[in-house]
């Protein structure tokens, strides 16, 4: 949806809202607004401003994974936003962002940086208290389940949003989103815009009550896409499909648990598409241990494509889902051609502090594919080596929170090269820090 449509719908559903059905305008005036004081109470009963401000030092080590051949650059983030509810049931939403990067001595990726633009522009209308719908239409975040096939996060320097219709149902026992739409298309050189011909659909169910103390999160999820080319080299459209399930809950004795596992059907140019990826594991809490102490652990595979030209695309596609810090701080791994084993714990030292530290063993599915990074870029490939092993590291995140309004984070994640690694001549290994400053206005 344009932006020029959807201020035209803003501005017929605030007609409708002003007129109330009463037949004239001067019936329909607030009451609030009849006065200057009056006005004044009513702006301050519906209408909202907030914002942040953000600041993170980067640096990368290690000239085989390095973006940039600058040792550390900063990002910058700026946003605003204006919120206006005239009506319990109706709402309106707009927000600007300006993101850059500072001393990156090259041009830095659409995730990193893009100046000046709007970031969400929705109306809102509906409620979901009790048996609820809510309808929500415009750009806007959206994150389902944990993020891995859709999220918006807020990890990049400019975060995904999407143009969508978006309708949820509530009742007591189940949430429904149904919503359709497009990714935008960043575009550093004038307005984001949704991206020509690419657009998904999904259809997201959460379940309760039907286990104890754990909810069951069946979905569906369409994306189509023009002009790709199968292996045959032919040009074609793309028409993915993608079953899945996602199960998250507690059990006695402090133990909890997460699983999500998605199919993908469907073609890709003149090939079929016959992909997988699933992720499962689980922790503990000490009911009474030091700190909310919290070890947990999870395994993660995708498949990969095996280059042959036999009629079959077998690389998993994760659409828009978040990768980075979910598969490794460093952001060198994607939902794609990888089977992960992780092993950390989450922890509270003191007030208002978080910190996570985890271990990463990574390995390829298949090394007929390549390593891709969390944009989906691939940044290693090697078919002839002998070894999938990609290698190991450590990653450690800290939080600090000493007011609502300022949270501080540092981190560290790092890289050992395996045989793949190895074996394609990507020695360097390779060691991320970065220290985030982040104001909520």
């Amino acid at each position: 949806m344009s932006l020029r449509r959807l201020a035209a719908l803003c501005l017929f559903v605030a007609v409708a809202h002003f007129f109330d059905g009463r037949g004239s305008a001067q019936n329909a005036v607030p009451p609030a607004a009849e006065s200057p004081h009056g006005l004044t109470n009513y702006l301050a009963r519906t209408l909202k401003v907030q914002g942040s401000v953000r600041a993170r030092w980067e640096s990368g080590q290690g000239v085989d994974f390095a973006l940039t051949p600058a040792g550390s650059y900063v990002l910058t983030r700026i946003r605003l936003g204006v919120a206006f509810q005239p009506a319990s049931w109706l709402s309106f939403y707009a927000e600007g962002q300006d993101a850059r990067a500072e001393f990156y001595k090259v041009t830095p990726a659409a995730s990193l940086a893009d100046p000046m633009d709007f970031r969400q522009a929705y109306v809102q209308a509906g409620k979901l208290k009790g048996n609820g719908v809510r309808v929500r239409v415009g750009r806007q975040e959206l994150t389902l389940g944990t993020g891995r096939l859709v999220g918006t996060g807020d990890w990049s320097n400019v975060t995904k949003t999407f143009e969508i219709v978006r309708a949820t149902i509530t009742t007591s026992q189940l949430k429904l989103d149904v919503l359709g739409g497009s990714p935008l298309l960043y575009d550093v050189n004038r307005m984001d815009r949704h991206k020509p011909g690419e657009h998904f659909y999904v259809a997201y169910a959460t379940i309760g009550k039907l286990i104890k103390d754990g909810q069951i999160e069946p979905y569906f999820m369409a994306r189509t896409a023009l002009n790709v080319k199968g292996k045959d080299g032919v040009s074609g459209h793309q028409q993915t499909l993608i079953g899945g399930l996602r199960l998250v809950g507690k059990l006695p004795g402090g133990f909890d648990y997460a699983g999500e596992a998605a199919r993908e059907g469907g073609a890709y140019g003149n090939d079929t598409v016959q992909a997988f990826g699933y992720v499962a594991g689980g922790g503990w809490t000490a009911p009474h241990g030091p700190w909310r102490l919290h070890p947990n652990s999870d395994f993660l595979w995708a498949s990969g494509d095996d280059g042959r030209k036999d009629g079959h695309h077998q690389a998993f596609d994760f659409l828009y889902g978040l990768n980075q810090p979910q598969n490794g701080l460093a952001g060198l791994y994607a939902w794609r051609n990888i089977g992960q084993w992780r092993a950390g714990a989450d922890f509270h030292p003191a007030n208002r502090w978080t910190v996570k530290v985890n271990f990463r063993d990574v390995w390829l599915a298949t090394t007929q594919d390549g390593l891709y990074n969390s944009g989906n870029v691939r940044t290693v490939f090697d078919n002839k080596a002998t070894g999938n092993h990609v290698g190991e590291g450590v990653d450690a995140q800290f939080t600090w929170t000493p007011t609502r309004k300022n949270t501080l984070e540092m981190g560290v994640g790092s890289l050992v090269p395996g045989s793949y690694l190895k074996q394609a001549g990507k020695t360097s290994g390779f060691v991320y820090t970065f220290f985030t400053y982040t104001r909520a206005i």
